[in-house]
């Protein structure tokens, strides 16, 4: 296996997870009721997706948005590395233009401590940052979807990626800003739109959902995730970090094929540890842990799929989603599936369970000033 091997970059698992389970529902779900409680200031509501993926819980997000403060200005600024991502993203987007006319949407290859502030910190490659905006015309989805999708050219030239040299991690090649807004709004939108001179925002939310692998420490999550977005909150501004939790029958798979698997070492409790003994008692001050929960997410499947015998389209979705919950990575994947035992581990959790479930866990920093 090679070393700089990342599990979050099989897209075909991803892609698979997403349509099969109700996930970004389940999340999208449990972030409205604190969209509710936000109250505005001038000049925007402004929303950050530490991690657009395909787009699926961020535009449930926007559309949650507009139903709460639909006559506010809304600013959406978000990071994605993956260019087919951010292509399934862009595709989903045209409709929130027509339903909240007054929006500003972002959306940047930098890494989780540049995103916010839209600025590489390689000094090299900030000098060759790539700013595009886009003046949407017209006032019909159509319209807006066929501009889009002109885009394609400019993100196969400025969303490509390299390796980085120390890590092996994938990291940008040409660090790029899209900013996209309807021409027609630019007078209204004017004091939100950022410019490279005028890039920095503080959040009123930010959504941090799976941002960083499972098995990494309670210091590296903070250090590179969750440290760098409380410092872009707004004062009163909210964090909200899900990610996977175990405890589940997805878990229980895993271990009955890899009983030493440990994939959930540091959750929500080890972070939030983590972070009071570490951060200064100045910031801790200016901070409040809310409540951590579990919310339940399952694999969809139809009634007659699951009783009597299982579909093998079941069996193979709910495989995909236990080693994609559990982030076990492929070479381990390719040697179960050559023994085929894992058919009948997956089946068996199934009819005991009747169904697949898995737990994510969802935490809140807030900050108080």
């Amino acid at each position: 296996m090679k070393k700089n091997f990342r599990f979050f970059d099989n897209r075909q698992k991803y892609l698979l997870f997403v349509t099969t389970t109700n996930e970004k529902n389940v999340i999208a779900d449990n972030i409205h009721p604190h969209i509710k409680k936000i109250k505005p200031t001038k000049p925007a509501l402004k929303i950050f997706d530490a991690g657009m993926g395909d787009g699926s819980l961020l535009m449930n997000v926007m559309r949650q948005s507009h139903q709460e403060h639909p006559n506010i200005p809304l600013l959406v600024s978000t990071k994605e590395i993956s260019m087919e991502d951010v292509r399934l993203g862009l595709e989903k987007l045209p409709d929130r233009f027509v339903e909240h006319k007054n929006t500003v949407f972002i959306i940047s290859n930098l890494h989780y401590a540049e995103a916010a502030d839209l600025r590489s910190k390689n000094s090299t490659k900030q000098k060759k940052i790539n700013w595009k905006h886009i003046k949407l015309k017209g006032n019909s989805s159509i319209d807006f979807a066929n501009q889009l999708r002109t885009l394609n050219p400019f993100l196969e030239k400025n969303w490509q990626i390299e390796r980085a040299a120390k890590t092996g991690n994938p990291t940008y090649k040409i660090p790029s800003v899209l900013v996209i807004y309807r021409g027609d709004q630019e007078f209204v939108l004017n004091d939100i739109i950022p410019t490279k001179a005028k890039a920095t925002n503080k959040f009123d939310l930010i959504i941090a959902s799976q941002p960083y692998r499972s098995r990494i420490s309670a210091e590296k999550k903070a250090k590179y995730v969750i440290n760098p977005m409380i410092k872009a909150l707004s004062p009163k501004g909210k964090l909200i970090i899900v990610h996977a939790a175990g405890k589940d029958p997805t878990n229980q798979i895993i271990k009955k094929i890899w009983p030493k698997e440990n994939p959930y070492p540091a959750l929500a409790y080890e972070i939030i540890r983590y972070l009071k003994s570490n951060l200064s008692l100045e910031d801790l001050k200016k901070l409040k842990f809310l409540d951590k929960k579990i919310i339940r997410c399952k694999l969809r499947a139809l009634p007659n799929e699951i009783r009597g015998g299982i579909a093998t389209s079941v069996i193979f979705s709910a495989w995909n989603v236990a080693i994609y919950v559990n982030q076990i990575d492929d070479s381990k994947v390719f040697d179960a599936e050559k023994l085929q035992k894992y058919q009948k581990i997956v089946s068996d959790i199934i009819n005991k369970n009747n169904g697949l479930y898995f737990n994510n866990e969802i935490f809140v920093i807030q900050r108080t000033g």
